[in-house]
């Protein structure tokens, strides 16, 4: 599975965030391309520790759900957010980006994160992973 921290995952999400325009309309959803970026960038403030998630799922609900969802089954279209993550209001694509951008950098050098609230505890290994396949997910939503 694809990680955010091996060198050519990091510069492949790198790559296709940099190669957007502004100009993208999503393939599915609501979301304008700004408010996707945001949205990708709650669940790596989530990973840093800047945005607390509470646990949608008891513990054991929530390894199971990472272990599946998370790590083994391709996400659907239209897949519900965390609450933490929903955006509603509007977003600048440019400032977002680089913001996004920032946040998958700072995450390099970490070796605590915060819990996710669908998937629990989750390790380096864990949130390499999950922030890949979701930053994935919702760059394919954009055509990229």
């Amino acid at each position: 599975m694809k990680n955010l921290f091996t060198e050519e995952d990091l510069n492949s999400i790198t790559d296709r965030l940099n190669g957007l325009d502004g100009t993208e309309q999503p393939l599915w959803g609501k979301m304008t391309l700004g408010q996707m970026l945001l949205h990708c960038r709650l669940q790596l403030d989530m990973a840093l520790k800047l945005v607390l998630a509470k646990d949608i799922f008891p513990a054991p609900i929530q390894w199971l759900t990472k272990q599946t969802m998370g790590f083994r089954i391709p996400w659907p279209k239209n897949l519900v957010a965390a609450p933490e993550m929903k955006v509603t209001e509007n977003a600048e694509f440019s400032s977002e980006r680089e913001l996004l951008l920032q946040r998958i950098l700072e995450m390099q050098g970490k070796h605590d994160f915060g819990s996710h609230p669908f998937f629990g505890k989750m390790s380096k290994e864990d949130w390499g992973k999950i922030a890949y396949k979701h930053l994935d997910y919702h760059l394919r939503q954009f055509g990229s």
